[in-house]
């Protein structure tokens, strides 16, 4: 398969966000953060053939007509886990602009190479820009979903007897917790917030959220991911910040939203 030479490492940052769109577990913050999460798993937004659409804030960064075109679908549910099917096709024009965005437009295309196949291994995903006008990337991420909170199997590769926590739905502002991924890179996972009014707007409505920052050793592009989630919807928003502190922010609508 040909690849551009154009940086698209940064569309991995969109992947990030939507890859955990469907995501939920809970674990003990007195005990493993990471120990399997326990509820209710047969949940409206997680049945199987439900979309979940995830969208750029559109402004100043990312014109409407180059929002990528997403295809965010529950493929299966099975005690919990659930697989996701996510495809996001875009085009040169998106990528140019991100690359502007984060300035890595001055990179060599070696090491911006290098850095897009790190991401597409870290998240288990495929690239296929033989059409430069419809660019796809195409995962299917794995996810423990119940009405206690969110987990993902993302970071252990799929294995199932590894999840780890995005959020648990008792979980206070401050608490804290780290792991380490199959390739030896520890992640760091705070709560940072807590809303106490419906103060986090998705499409037209307003949502209670919690706020989980996420930072890790040695990204070569982000200085950290902050996931946005409701008790009742899951995750509903992913904000990206590269290494200036610059911010990307990108919403989730599920279906039953």
């Amino acid at each position: 398969m040909k690849r551009p030479l154009l940086f698209r490492t940064l569309f991995l940052a969109l992947f990030t966000l939507t890859v955990a769109a469907c995501g939920l577990l809970e674990s003990d913050p007195a005990g493993d953060p990471n120990s399997p999460v326990g509820g209710n798993t047969d949940l409206e937004d997680t049945r199987p053939g439900g979309r979940h659409v995830a969208f750029p804030e559109l402004g100043s960064w990312l014109p409407y007509e180059l929002t990528p075109k997403d295809s965010v679908y529950i493929k299966s549910r099975n005690g919990g886990i659930v697989t996701v099917d996510f495809n996001v096709t875009f085009d040169t024009a998106f990528t140019m602009r991100l690359d502007t965005l984060l300035g890595t437009q001055g990179l060599p295309n070696d090491t911006k190479m290098q850095i897009l196949d790190a991401y597409l291994a870290q998240y288990g995903a495929t690239i296929d820009t033989s059409n430069k006008k419809h660019m796809i990337i195409h995962a299917e991420p794995k996810f423990r979903v119940s009405s206690e909170g969110i987990q993902d199997f993302v970071a252990s590769k799929g294995d199932e007897s590894k999840p780890f926590t995005i959020i648990k739905y008792n979980m206070n502002v401050g608490d804290t917790w780290s792991f380490t991924r199959s390739d030896g890179v520890k992640v760091t996972r705070k709560v940072t917030y807590h809303s106490t009014t419906d103060d986090y707007e998705v499409v037209f409505w307003r949502l209670k959220v919690f706020k989980t920052e996420q930072v890790q050793t040695n990204d070569p592009l982000l200085s950290k991911i902050v996931w946005v989630t409701n008790h009742k919807y899951g995750l509903v928003g992913i904000h990206l910040f590269d290494k200036t502190g610059k911010e990307i922010p990108i919403k989730v609508a599920p279906p039953s939203l």
